[in-house]
């Protein structure tokens, strides 16, 4: 294995893992760490494949995803989360947390035989192939199961590293790389300050009625 497939590997092995502590986490804290961690990984990726490839896209994209994904929308999401005063977390979310991180675990699995079942032999043999399916997957899972507004954002912008994930691996010689990801980022703001907006409006408070203060 060559230097380069090495690192892939090596991040996207990250990248899995990070997905997997979001499954397991109930404060919404240490998720918004969490997802920032998972993009930081994405961009130095993005970061080696430009310095591999000389692909100035790839490092637009990274700084694109530092500035957006790592710096301004978990900013936006700490906010909110200070605003209480005390750290976010579901009601009952404890009593779920080990269900979440065993049906992650679960389905990684299970998504990654499916892909290499299924539309592996139709790609090419790149390092980590099977990865942005399975992140796919895990993005999915924290939308369907989650209740807290906060988190679901988590989610979506997970499915979002998952579908940059996947261009990062393919995108050579995609002439609209960039303009997805710009697109996607874009998205994202304006979906969080939507989401947050409506909140503010109907609650008072976002998620007032389904957070709960935790002491010690």
């Amino acid at each position: 294995m060559d230097t380069t497939a090495t690192v892939e590997a090596l991040v996207g092995l990250g990248i899995l893992l990070t997905a997997l502590y979001l499954q397991s986490e109930s404060f919404v804290d240490p998720l918004v760490s969490g997802i920032a961690v998972q993009s930081l990984l994405l961009a130095a990726l993005l970061g080696w494949l430009a310095w591999v490839y000389d692909n100035w896209e790839f490092g637009a994209v990274a700084v694109l995803v530092v500035g957006v994904r790592v710096l301004l929308v978990p900013y936006i999401l700490r906010r909110q989360i200070r605003a209480f005063r005390w750290r976010a977390r579901e009601i009952h979310a404890s009593q779920r947390v080990t269900g979440h991180a065993l049906a992650a675990v679960a389905l990684a699995i299970v998504g990654w035989f499916v892909f290499q079942q299924t539309l592996a032999p139709s790609l090419p043999a790149v390092p980590g192939v099977a990865l942005p399916f399975v992140l796919l997957l895990e993005g999915l899972l924290m939308l369907a199961t989650r209740r807290n507004t906060l988190v679901q954002v988590i989610g979506y912008l997970e499915e979002e590293n998952a579908i940059v994930y996947a261009a990062a691996l393919f995108a050579l010689g995609f002439p609209l790389f960039i303009e997805v990801v710009v697109f996607l980022d874009v998205l994202g703001v304006v979906l969080v300050a939507i989401i947050l907006s409506i909140q503010r409006d109907v609650t008072g408070l976002p998620e007032a009625e389904i957070l709960e203060e935790l002491s010690g």
